[in-house]
């Protein structure tokens, strides 16, 4: 081989060392630095997407809380507002009670008395009706034992043969409103009692100022 041939190969073969060295380079500059990047955009989009996920659920919370909240709210004014309603029709049910209860039993049999009797009947039986429909509902009182949550007592009468606090009768209706909340109170007569057999009388009083 000559000497001009030899210098030309040498400086071919210095010439692909040279490329291949500056393409490991390249590559060594290309990889990592890629690689990161793309794990660090990743990191950064997941976040973002975790941020406004949680944005969204807070704002789904909040807005079921102010669902719930007007709608108590709402619920509210309207039991109020008919609960106001319902104490000016109470009285006239009262007064359409003692209005019958005013005939005389041997009149009921009269025409004249009957066909009032009838017409009370109706009356009373359509404001029932319209209270039921806006859950206003009488409260058991005859036969139950009194409860100062629901009755009033505006007499005491003996008789032994009922227990302390039975109620014997009924001086004005008692209505709840909603089936939880008392819209008046029912003014009632209870018993004292009497004492069982072989036992001492104990006097049991009902405090009736209340």
């Amino acid at each position: 081989m000559s000497h001009h041939h030899k210098h030309e190969s040498e400086k071919e073969e210095v010439k692909l060392e040279t490329e291949a060295s500056e393409q490991e380079e390249i590559a060594g500059q290309e990889d990592i630095p890629v690689e990161d990047g793309r794990d660090d955009k990743i990191a950064q989009l997941q976040a973002e997407v975790d941020k406004y996920k949680d944005l969204y659920i807070r704002a789904q919370a909040e807005m079921e809380n102010l669902r719930r909240r007007t709608q108590q709210e709402l619920e509210k004014r309207s039991k109020f507002a008919v609960s106001s309603f319902a104490q000016d029709l109470l009285p006239v049910n009262d007064n359409l009670s003692r209005a019958m209860d005013a005939i005389p039993e041997e009149e009921k049999e009269n025409d004249l008395f009957k066909n009032l009797l009838v017409g009370l009947e109706l009356t009373q039986k359509d404001l029932n009706s319209a209270l039921e429909k806006n859950k206003i509902t009488p409260i058991e009182s005859v036969g139950h034992i009194f409860d100062p949550n629901l009755h009033k007592v505006v007499q005491e009468i003996d008789d032994p043969t009922q227990p302390s606090g039975m109620i014997v009768k009924e001086w004005q209706k008692g209505y709840m409103i909603g089936g939880d909340r008392v819209l008046r109170e029912a003014v009632v007569i209870v018993t004292k009692g009497g004492p069982a057999p072989g036992q001492e009388a104990k006097e049991v009083h009902i405090d009736t100022t209340v």
